[in-house]
């Protein structure tokens, strides 16, 4: 027996006509009456007879329908109550919200999208060591605006879904003042015997610096890791040494952005579970973001936002080498 069944039974027995709740439910006579058949099979009992008014109840259909109507009534709510709590899921947002979303100034749209969703609360992450994918997969974040590193989309949960919202140049970070930032482009080679700067040990920030050492042969003469990002760019602007960032680094944090050579795009991202990607409410957002960013490509339009420094006094940890 099936819940499908039960509403037929008590469906026909409302109309008092097989075709007339075929109809109601969009399938065919036939269709309907096999599985009428079907479940008195099942129950050893006649449901229904047919006379010259239509079909009416037998004493067993009727006692059937007492039993059944409840168990109906039920299940309407059930599914009403269903619909209600994939709602729910929307009342509270965690947002995970990475630096590069905010040099790209989407703080604000982000906060006016939800203008629009008076209902929802939203709390924002934007802790920088953050993997905002496995955020996402464990259900510590719901969405986020952020970029993966390399080994962050080798290990991607299949339950979480990355939609690309722009692609900027990846750069070379520098004070102004340095005579390196009249450059058009570098290679990562320049890097060769400075300082570089970067996350904590085990931060995407960190591993991508590793890495680009590594492939690019270069032996730095020393590490300055700090976690948090407006340190590191405090340390840019002071001129202790190089990070890598994007060119929206430039204006948010007061620092010179000269793309790599060769040219090295980076992905911004909105990272969703799986089965939220089609939603109103995530489709809504990817649109209302990649609209925000195409009017930001206007650099008059651009609002210029930079943070204040940071004292980094007992949160640098100097190292010769990476660790």
């Amino acid at each position: 027996m099936t819940i499908a069944q039960v509403q037929y039974v008590c469906e026909i027995a409302k109309r008092g006509s097989m075709s007339r709740a075929a109809e109601q439910f969009y399938i065919s006579q036939p269709a309907l009456s096999e599985q009428i058949k079907a479940l008195e099979t099942e129950l050893s009992c006649i449901l229904f007879r047919r006379t010259p008014r239509g079909t009416e109840l037998t004493e067993a259909g009727e006692l059937f329908c007492r039993y059944a109507e409840p168990a109906v009534k039920a299940w309407q709510k059930l599914q009403q109550n269903s619909a209600e709590l994939k709602d729910l899921q929307y009342r509270s947002i965690r947002i995970g919200f990475g630096v590069r979303a905010r040099s790209n100034g989407l703080f604000e749209p982000v906060v006016s999208f939800f203008d629009g969703f008076p209902d929802v609360t939203f709390t924002v992450i934007t802790d920088l060591n953050e993997n905002f994918a496995e955020a996402i997969d464990s259900g510590r974040a719901d969405i986020a605006i952020s970029r993966l590193y390399a080994d962050q989309m080798t290990g991607l949960s299949e339950r979480v879904v990355v939609l690309p919202l722009m692609q900027e140049p990846q750069c070379i970070l520098m004070s102004r003042e340095d005579p390196l930032c009249q450059s058009s482009s570098l290679p990562f080679r320049i890097l060769d015997g400075k300082t570089v700067l970067c996350g904590p040990v085990g931060s995407g920030d960190d591993s991508e610096m590793k890495t680009m050492c590594e492939k690019n042969n270069i032996r730095v003469h020393r590490v300055l890791r700090a976690d948090d990002i407006n340190a590191v760019m405090t340390l840019v602007q002071c001129k202790k040494g190089y990070a890598l960032g994007p060119v929206s680094f430039a204006d948010y944090f007061g620092v010179a952005a000269v793309p790599l050579e060769p040219d090295t795009q980076v992905a911004l991202n909105l990272l969703c579970r799986k089965e939220d990607q089609n939603s109103p409410l995530i489709t809504g957002l990817r649109k209302y973001l990649e609209s925000s960013l195409t009017e930001k490509k206007n650099p008059q339009n651009r609002t210029q936002q930079k943070e204040g420094f940071i004292s980094v006094d007992n949160i640098i940890n100097p190292m010769i080498d990476f660790q």
